[in-house]
């Protein structure tokens, strides 16, 4: 592949999803093409940038969609799902019970982190009169119809999903699949959706957005932080990646002493409801939720 080929390509993944791609990245531009490659019977690469030239804007559409990370698990990091409970236990200690719930995935992938996240709030045994809305959002059209479905493998179980959770919230669906409850898929709703775009939606309480930020150019992280700035709540709580850091920008702060967590430049630390001094349970009430270590 030209060097102008490649910078053809890293062009437009820059303009339409703000992804920063590297020439030593060429394996994964190599890897993540080879499917399309194949549906739209191109021999390489070379071919692809020529389509792509020819503003074929269907193939510019899947091409962007396939370099979004797609590497997820169940309960992936359980530090993250400690935070997500103490959040909420500080925010109904303060009688907000009435108040929805309201939370964002994004690069939510095939739905194993918003799927994890309804698990633990119905561990929680809230109570009925708890509005729960759960929104998970992926630029890929693919992998957002294979979450609607909510059926994972064995082989997807297995990673990160205990086998007590699996056999209480899922349903045998064939020989190797289990199908997601009615009653947990119900609560999350599925959207194709580019940071790079305002979303529709707000007032959330917690937003996670792990492990994406960092895949952008500086220029295109400011803009998903900017839009995530505006859908989430005064008090509200973003979560990145553990190794992430966010470029200086004007939107968001970190929150001492918390791994990944952020809160809006604007709010008062002593209203919020992570204040400076905000430290996780001892012993998590969803614990029984999570797998174990060894597991």
């Amino acid at each position: 592949m030209t060097p102008q080929d490649f910078n053809f390509i890293a062009a437009l993944l820059k303009k339409h999803s703000g992804f920063s791609l590297v020439p030593g990245q060429l394996y994964l531009l190599e890897n993540r093409m080879a499917p399309i490659l194949r549906q739209n019977n191109l021999i390489c690469l070379e071919d692809l940038v020529t389509s792509l030239k020819l503003n074929n804007a269907e193939l510019r559409k899947s091409v962007v969609e396939a370099v979004s990370i797609n590497n997820t698990r169940f309960f992936r990091n359980k530090y993250v799902f400690h935070i997500i409970e103490d959040f909420l236990n500080k925010k109904f200690s303060k009688g907000s019970e009435q108040t929805p719930i309201r939370i964002l995935s994004a690069g939510c992938a095939s739905g194993q982190e918003p799927v994890s996240i309804a698990l633990l709030l119905h561990e929680m045994a809230l109570k009925d009169e708890v509005n729960l809305d759960i929104y998970a959002l992926d630029m890929s059209r693919s992998i957002i119809e294979k979450a609607q479905k909510g059926i994972y493998t064995h082989y997807e179980v297995q990673k990160g999903l205990p086998t007590r959770l699996l056999l209480k919230y899922f349903s045998p669906h064939t020989d190797n699949h289990w199908r997601l409850n009615e009653n947990i898929s119900k609560q999350i709703h599925y959207r194709v959706h580019n940071l790079m775009n305002l979303f529709n939606e707000s007032n959330f309480d917690i937003i996670l957005c792990r492990n994406m930020l960092s895949f952008m150019t500086a220029e295109a992280q400011t803009t998903a932080l900017q839009n995530l700035s505006q859908i989430i709540n005064a008090n509200g709580v973003l979560i990145v990646g553990a190794s992430e850091v966010l470029n200086t920008n004007d939107f968001f702060e970190k929150i001492p002493n918390k791994i990944g967590c952020y809160r809006l430049k604007s709010v008062d630390s002593k209203k919020n409801v992570l204040p400076s001094n905000w430290s996780l349970k001892k012993k998590p009430l969803f614990k029984s939720a999570l797998p174990s270590n060894k597991d």
